[in-house]
């Protein structure tokens, strides 16, 4: 009887766990399914980031993103950075310092926002995705700086994204002025020549 008992919980359980997994794929699938309906977009957007210990920090920018594979987040006050995507690499650069980092494309695994444009399979397996009423939780399964970030739509816009950090800051971005364009030269970045250039894409 006992034994009984226990591999109906065995079957049960994996039957719950099987249907979890289903889900989750479907979750992932609509919202693939829906990025891939925006060709691109243009907007303006104010963040604010909240830390663990209470502090917070407001900006502002514009963000543009062009598929298959062109995003731009250029905030604007109160400082000036620019971080943006340019064939298999990504860009960012900060007047201050006037330092440009260099990252590989795939080092984006643990960047969610590149999932805004990319539809490559090589990217999304390191994402699980949670659908809720409509909006998407998009989980890290490798780590990293960013541990999940949250999209909220209305109707096929998005509106808000939320990244959710390992060190516990919240960073949300409203988006507003929101278009369903963007033109080539909403991702030129001029990089002045005497910028100092931090290489990571040789970094282990």
């Amino acid at each position: 009887m006992k034994r009984s008992l226990l591999l109906g919980a065995l079957i049960l359980g994996c039957a719950q766990l099987a249907f979890a997994s289903e889900a989750l794929a479907d979750d992932a699938a609509q919202l693939r399914q829906k990025l891939s309906s925006m060709q691109a977009l243009s907007a303006d957007f104010k963040s604010e980031a909240v830390r663990s210990d209470g502090g917070k920090s407001e900006s502002s920018g514009k963000l543009a993103l062009k598929r298959p594979d062109k995003m731009i987040l250029h905030t604007l006050s109160p400082d000036e950075t620019v971080l943006y995507t340019k064939g298999e690499d990504i860009f960012y650069y900060d007047p201050f310092v006037n330092q440009l980092s260099i990252y590989k494309r795939s080092a984006g695994n643990t960047s969610p926002f590149l999932l805004l444009t990319d539809h490559s399979e090589a990217l999304w397996k390191n994402y699980e995705v949670k659908a809720d009423d409509g909006n998407y939780t998009v989980i890290s399964k490798q780590g990293g700086d960013i541990v999940s970030m949250d999209l909220k739509f209305e109707g096929k816009t998005i509106k808000a994204l939320i990244l959710n950090m390992k060190d516990g800051t919240v960073n949300s971005y409203s988006l507003s002025n929101v278009t369903s364009a963007a033109k080539d030269a909403d991702f030129s970045v001029q990089i002045p020549d005497d910028a100092e250039i931090d290489d990571e894409r040789g970094a282990n």
